[in-house]
């Protein structure tokens, strides 16, 4: 029998370096920036549409593959300086938030955040690159489930600690910065990890630009797996965006903040677990069917939070109710992306679901318009959950030529 090949720990080590400072900012960015601008007298609108332009990379990341792919960077390689760069403006656009008072100079302060994740969004996408670059085909599982458990245990950590360090000090502003200097501190270890391999070889061939396999983006099937992918996600993270705000409109503390946020990305990794063992007996079909159903449940759930136990059992749901339709919607876009230039179309799947970052702004002039807090927004934002019903029944039957293997979990 012979012994499955896998990546080289170095090359292992430094994508889960970048995987876990990746948790680090988004545990910072979608429980506390708010937080932070609010703190210096920004207006709850103003920071919800902040944070959605702060997010706005997330939807261009895509970019970044075929440039990677494409264009060796002067001479130093298609992936390592690629993800160096990143790295360094993520760093110093976190240094920059300290610089600027949000309160003051919040059209600086939305650049810089802008930069922040700029530099995440490269570094994520060439990372990504770089893992398919050098990972046997036998070892990828290994790998993706070592990359997101690492985001998500970093996310916890630091959701939780942030939290219990905000609420156990003492003053204005200045209780954010040594949090934001932490989350530019702890880059600098992917950077050194990135700074110290080498840069992977690469086929002659490796993804070569075809660009007629860019046309699988607009067959039939396609489109309805992305306007599937644009309907869970403009709810799961309009509303994700958008609890921090909510619980302190409850009265939490921001070390109960950084719990639920810690409990919602412990249920994501429930979620994404459970979706493909519960698919195999299920069907596709079942599997599409409760991933909306849990969403818009959860959704409106957190109409029902009023103290701890509810906070907590609401947090958890929605937390399973997006790694269930996370996982499930990454294996049907592999299972769509043309191999011709997999890299690259899969990226695309992806960045509709990172157009849904801009519903955290939606979400907030949809609570400002309705009135009543966040109780109608979250209502609407579950029965908007349901628009996708009619989807599942051609999303259920597999795709004509499946891509790749991953998608075989939902036959």
């Amino acid at each position: 029998m012979s012994r499955t090949k896998r990546v080289s720990p170095v090359y292992l080590a430094l994508f889960v370096g970048l995987y876990a400072v990746q948790g680090v900012v988004v545990a910072y960015f979608f429980n506390f920036n708010q937080i932070f601008m609010q703190a210096s007298g920004v207006s709850a609108e103003a920071t919800a549409k902040v944070q959605s332009l702060a997010l706005v990379p997330f939807i261009l990341k895509f970019l970044g593959g075929p440039i990677s792919d494409r264009f060796n960077l002067l001479g130093f390689g298609h992936r390592k300086p690629y993800i160096v760069v990143g790295l360094v403006v993520q760093m110093l656009g976190l240094l920059g938030l300290v610089a600027v008072h949000p309160g003051r100079y919040l059209g600086a302060f939305t650049t810089l955040a802008v930069l922040t994740v700029t530099g995440l969004a490269l570094y994520d996408t060439c990372c990504d690159g770089m893992v398919i670059d050098v990972t046997p085909p036998d070892d990828r599982p290994r790998v993706q489930g070592a990359l997101v458990a690492a985001r998500a245990v970093a996310a916890t950590i630091c959701s939780f600690a942030f939290g219990a360090w905000l609420e156990g000090e003492v003053g204005g502003l200045e209780r954010f910065f040594k949090m934001i200097y932490a989350c530019a501190a702890l880059g600098m270890v992917p950077l050194v990890l990135a700074l110290w391999v080498r840069e992977p070889r690469r086929a002659a061939d490796a993804e070569r630009f075809q660009w007629e396999a860019l046309r699988v983006l607009i067959l039939p099937r396609s489109l309805i797996l992305l306007a599937f992918g644009a309907f869970y996600a403009t709810v799961g993270y309009g509303i994700e965006i958008n609890l921090s705000p909510y619980y302190q409109s409850l009265h939490f503390q921001e070390g109960q903040i950084g719990t639920y946020a810690s409990i919602r990305y412990i249920g994501r990794a429930v979620g994404a677990a459970l979706m493909p063992m519960s698919a195999g007996r299920l069907g596709r079909r079942w599997v599409l069917r409760i991933g909306i159903l849990m969403l818009a449940a959860s959704a409106v759930g957190q109409v029902l939070v009023v103290g701890t136990a509810s906070a907590i059992l609401g947090a958890f749901a929605f937390g399973v109710a997006n790694g269930w339709n996370d996982a499930l919607y990454y294996v049907l876009a592999m299972e769509a992306s043309d191999p011709r230039m997999a890299a690259s179309t899969y990226a695309l799947f992806m960045a509709v679901s990172n157009v849904s970052v801009m519903g955290g702004w939606v979400f907030a002039e949809v609570a400002a318009a309705l009135g009543h807090g966040f109780t109608r927004a979250f209502i609407a934002s579950a029965l908007f959950t349901l628009i996708a019903w009619p989807l599942i029944r051609p999303l259920s039957r597999p795709a004509p030529d499946p891509q790749l293997e991953p998608a075989d979990v939902l036959a």
